[in-house]
Formats: structure tokens, sequence, C-alpha cells
């Protein structure tokens, strides 16, 4: 069993749903979503980098993510289940997000 400081050092998974397909790969802990996803060869959409803009925005069906900076999602976004993949990093072990919705 991990104890709680090894459980925060350990690399997530994201379950990715994407153009019909789904991927799933290794989220390194302290990296930013739109990083691993753009690492791992995914074509997904982003332009600031900042979380300025929302182009990056996705739906969150599982897990917990926080995000560093959040200037466009307001709280009913938020409860739909919407990120900003530039600015989220990993709360969980395990997170899905979903592109095709």
């Amino acid at each position: 069993m991990l104890d709680e400081a090894s459980e925060e050092c350990a690399d997530s998974s994201i379950v990715v749903k994407l153009e019909g397909q789904q991927h799933k790969i290794r989220w390194p802990r302290g990296t930013k979503l739109l990083d691993a996803l753009l690492d791992e060869g995914l074509d997904v959409p982003f332009a600031c980098r900042e979380g300025h803009c929302g182009a990056c925005a996705v739906t969150k069906a599982r897990g917990a993510v926080e995000m560093e900076t959040n200037d466009v999602l307001d709280q009913s976004d938020l409860d739909d289940g919407l990120i900003l993949t530039c600015q989220a990093l990993s709360a969980s072990a395990a997170v899905e997000i979903n592109y095709d919705e």
C-alpha cells in the first residue's frame, strides 16, 4: 500500500476520448495535461497555453485535477466538468477526459 507521500509522487494515468478513439497514457505528476497529451503525439486543440483563452477546454469525465490559472471558465462550466488542459495538473491516480462531447 502506498503512503500519502509516495502517492503524491506517482504518475497518473489518463484515458482520452478523441475523434472516436480511446487512448490511455501516462501523465507524469507536475506536468500540465496539455504537455502530456502533446508529448504522446495527440492532436488536441490549444492556443495561449496560459489559461486565458479557453481553446484547450475539455470535459473531464472522471478523476480530479487542479488548475493553476483559470480566467475563462465560470462555476457552471466547472460544474459541467470543463477543465483547461494547459493549466490542469493531476490530483488523482486516474483521470478521464472526453473531446468528443
